[in-house]
């Protein structure tokens, strides 16, 4: 696993619960490619925090992760954020997909 080299800030939409990236710009995406890249945790942390006063009907628990970026690649470092990032491991069997059980 590469090293990390920057941090990004993520966390979940209130509305649907799906995950949420910040973007350089301050806004949110569903889309990890568009996060905005930060320098340190520190900078990660703060970031979160002014989000947890200022987003808390968008977003919730807004937290900073690691990542290694490179070109327009951007991969967590743990096994929990890249599943966030990539969707479930496994298929999802909902009523009204017409996969029988």
């Amino acid at each position: 696993m590469p090293a990390a080299n920057h941090w990004i800030v993520t966390g979940n939409f209130t509305d649907d619960g799906a995950v949420a990236w910040r973007r350089a710009d301050g806004t949110w995406s569903r889309a990890i490619a568009e996060a905005g890249l930060l320098a340190d945790e520190a900078s990660a942390k703060a970031i979160a925090a002014r989000a947890v006063a200022a987003e808390q009907r968008e977003i919730c628990d807004p937290y900073g992760i690691e990542v290694f970026a490179e070109g327009t690649t951007i991969d967590p470092l743990t096994a929990r954020q890249r599943i966030r990032a990539n969707g479930p491991t496994t298929p999802i069997r909902r009523p009204d997909s017409g996969i029988s059980r």
